[in-house]
This record gives structure tokens, sequence and C-alpha cells, in this order.
């Protein structure tokens, strides 16, 4: 797809941060696929947004690499800025969907997995473009480290919460739910939590936060 910088001058601003944002096909045979054999645990955040999350996080655990997902080329830009001025250099972002992590990390397991307050796509006949499916799950499960790995979900829309909890409830036999809260800001998970961009919002406003924590079953064959 053919992008007109006129239309969207971050497209171009883009080309400014080679270094941190990649994008397929383009840059496919970078020093991304470096970054992701090195040996540090590998922590990925699907829908990034400005990367206030990324940030703080990347700040705290220098010794993991960091990968943002996220479509849009405004808050990659953002994203990019701040973690410039962090000299943040375990952080990398991409220019892609959520759904094609199994494209990027066919060859690698990831260690954790953010999914912070995706797009509930709130109206019934919406729910097919939720992030959060059997199929994108399916995906997770095969880029997974299955030792120590797992997904952690945030939001703030009940329906979608409880819908992400029956899937995984519907899947047993891969997925273990080991922390839960309907309200996380006054859980015992709080104090380990870093905010969103939205979060910080939503606490504010007094909206509750859902989560969760979800690891693989290990196989007992």
């Amino acid at each position: 797809m053919t992008f007109n910088p006129r239309l969207n001058p971050y497209v171009s601003k883009l080309e400014e941060y080679r270094d941190i944002i990649k994008t397929l096909p383009i840059d496919s045979n970078t020093d991304f696929y470096d970054f992701i054999r090195l040996p540090n645990r590998l922590i990925l955040d699907l829908g990034c947004g400005a990367g206030n999350f990324l940030r703080d996080y990347a700040s705290i655990v220098k010794q993991a690499n960091f990968i943002g997902f996220e479509l849009r080329y405004k808050r990659l830009v953002k994203g990019a800025v701040k973690l410039k001025k962090r000299n943040l250099i375990n952080v990398k972002l991409i220019q892609a969907r959520a759904e094609d992590i199994d494209l990027w990390f066919a060859n690698r397991k990831v260690d954790e997995i953010y999914i912070n307050f995706p797009d509930p796509w709130p109206k019934k006949r919406h729910h097919k473009h939720r992030l959060m499916s059997a199929v994108f799950l399916n995906k997770v499960r095969k880029i997974l480290n299955e030792e120590n790995g797992f997904l952690v979900f945030k939001t703030d829309h009940k329906e979608y919460f409880e819908s992400v909890v029956a899937l995984l409830q519907q899947q047993m036999d891969d997925f273990e739910i080991v922390e839960m809260s309907d309200d996380l800001h006054k859980s015992e998970f709080k104090d380990k939590n870093i905010f969103t961009e939205f979060e910080s919002l939503f606490k504010h406003k007094g909206f509750p936060v859902y989560y969760l924590k979800t690891k693989l079953q290990l196989s007992n064959d």
C-alpha cells in the first residue's frame, strides 16, 4: 500500500526513527531479527498506542527486549520520541496488525504478551473484529513460552472482559487464568500494574479496569 505523506505527515516522520520503528516488507531484513534472536526475555505490547506502557516498563526491566505493535503512524512516532528521550535501546516498534504476531515470531518464543485496552467493538455485529478470539489465542499458544510465559489482558469494557473469560474457560486445556480482577486498581494486583495512557484517564474518572493474566497449561504427556 502506498501512502501520501501530504495526507499524513507522520508517514514521512517515520523515516527519522527507522532504528526503532519497523515495517514490512520494506525493512524485513534489518537488524530487527537480530534483536529478537537475542537471549533476553521477549515482551510484546499489542496496540501500544503512544508508548507510555512500553517506556515505563522498559525503564524498569532493562535486561528484557520489548516490542510494541501499533498501526497508527502518529502514535508510533510519538512513542519513538518518548523512547529516544529515555535512551531506551531495548525497545522496537512495529507498524503492523496485532493479529499478525505469528508471522513475526514464528522462530522465537515470547515470554510476556500485554493487550491493554483493545478496541471493544461494542456492537454485536462488530464482535467478529475483536482481537481476542479463538483464532488469535491459537496464535498465542504457538509463540508463547511454555515454561513461564503469560498473557495479560486489560479493558474498561465489562462485556468484552466477560466474553474473554468465557473464551479462555472454553480452552481450559490450553490456558489457565492465574490472576483476575473486575477492579484492578483496588485489587491485590495493583502494586505491580503499569499504567497506559487510557488507563490513567479511566482511573481519574473512577472507572473500573478489568484485568486477567493467563498462562499456557503444561502438557502432562
